[in-house]
């Protein structure tokens, strides 16, 4: 079973698909010092990693898309 994004136990401002690229950046930041502070029981740091990679797949994408978009008006700017 493929994991959801949780808002809540991210601390984000909203679900994922309403998020900038920014802010996914920003919640994958504060995802990754909350694991690496060392704090957390062993299944809540598994499930805050699940939820670091959700995060970094989705920035990953956005930063495709964004490139694809880029190629796109590149070549449209080009005269044949």
């Amino acid at each position: 079973m493929t994991a959801e994004f949780d808002a809540k136990l991210c601390a984000a401002p909203g679900p994922l698909d309403s998020l900038t690229f920014e802010q996914i950046l920003s919640v994958l930041e504060s995802v990754t010092n909350r694991l690496a502070n060392g704090e957390l029981g062993i299944e809540a740091a598994a499930d805050l990693y699940e939820q670091a990679e959700i995060l970094h797949a989705a920035a990953e994408a956005r930063l495709a898309a964004v490139n694809a978009r880029l190629s796109r008006l590149r070549s449209e700017g080009t005269p044949t």
